[in-house]
């Protein structure tokens, strides 16, 4: 079979030829039919995590059931399904609570373990393997690029009232998730990005406000529109200065949720020209119960999923692309 291998940033990402992998005890082997391009596969590729290789990277992937393990008995092969990425060791107290992605970084789809971007994937324990009706191309991105923004919004809404603001900076792959989810918590949505057409994107997806940061600064902006400044927002690139920017956007006990890993840090000390007793804390993906929430909303057709299909052939070309901001909503593999 076919499958994205990362040989360390010397050699990089390699499309090559691999015995297809069977399934054992507890485990699903997933025919993949659509695999998401993420940016946090270019910080492997450069080396901001290093991880065992050659590996199979990839951890947004949906297809069919090929074949499953001795002890899965309740998943069909052909069944239509995504798979949770966030793999775990499974029997830790975060695992068992359900919060698997909180376990081991190192556990993960496409990090410690093979992912999707191949014909075939092998998923470690058959809880992983949600089976849905959605066409795989536009499910494989909701397992993170929908997911993580719907645990950031679903974080920051605990501490929401209809009458708050929430701000999204990076209307991106991801980004564009969090607007609609902050649309729905019914506060007031300010959208910042500095591209001109992220943000026309974010105005149709929900947002009321829009801020063109080449234009004017988000601090202004957001206080032009509020009384105290924003009640939360969720950061989407992870850069010192847009953490500092929606540092200073937030008022009295605001909270700021780093979800972008721009390499970034937010300094939370005593500063009276800003927001008073914040709070900052980052997003690591998402459940797999909250997975089940972002499918049954696209499921009733809640959500606007925008994808670009693109084959083995290019996708050495479309990471490259991704780097370079060329990607308008989110890239899948679609095997040929």
């Amino acid at each position: 079979m076919r499958a994205a291998r990362f040989h360390g940033p010397d050699e990089g990402l390699v499309v090559e030829e691999v015995p297809r992998p069977e399934p054992g005890p507890g485990e699903v082997l997933i025919d993949v039919s659509a695999c998401g391009l993420c940016h946090s596969d270019l910080h492997l590729m450069h080396g901001d995590l290093p991880i065992p290789t050659p590996r199979t990277l990839g951890h947004e992937a949906a297809g069919e059931v090929a074949a499953t393990g001795p002890g899965v008995d309740h998943l069909d092969p052909g069944t239509s399904a995504v798979v949770f990425g966030g793999w775990g060791c499974g029997h830790c107290e975060v695992c068992t609570r359900g919060d698997d992605q909180l376990c081991n970084v190192l556990e993960w789809a496409g990090i410690g373990q093979d992912g999707a971007l191949a014909d075939f994937v092998v998923v470690p324990d058959a809880k992983y393997v949600l089976p849905t009706e959605i066409d795989p191309v536009e499910a494989a991105p909701l397992t993170d690029a929908a997911l993580t923004p719907y645990r950031a919004v679903q974080r920051a809404r605990d501490h929401l009232a209809p009458t708050d603001t929430l701000l999204i900076v990076g209307i991106g792959g991801l980004g564009q998730f969090g607007v609609q989810f902050a649309a729905m918590t019914g506060a007031q949505v300010v959208a910042a990005d500095q591209d001109a057409e992220k943000l026309a994107l974010a105005e149709d997806l929900g947002a009321d406000v829009t801020i063109d940061v080449t234009q004017e600064s988000i601090q202004s902006a957001v206080r032009r529109v509020t009384d105290d400044g924003a009640d939360a927002a969720i950061d989407f690139v992870g850069k010192d200065e847009t953490l500092q920017a929606c540092g200073n956007a937030l008022g009295t006990q605001g909270r700021l949720y780093i979800v972008g890993i721009g390499g970034g840090s937010f300094e939370l000390s005593f500063n009276p020209l800003v927001g008073s007793e914040l709070v900052c804390t980052n997003v690591f993906w998402g459940s797999i119960d909250q997975l089940r929430d972002v499918l049954d909303l696209a499921e009733a057709g809640r959500l606007d999923v925008g994808v670009e299909p693109v084959g083995f052939a290019d996708l050495v070309g479309t990471y490259d692309r991704l780097e370079d901001g060329d990607v308008d909503r989110r890239a899948v593999l679609v095997p040929e």
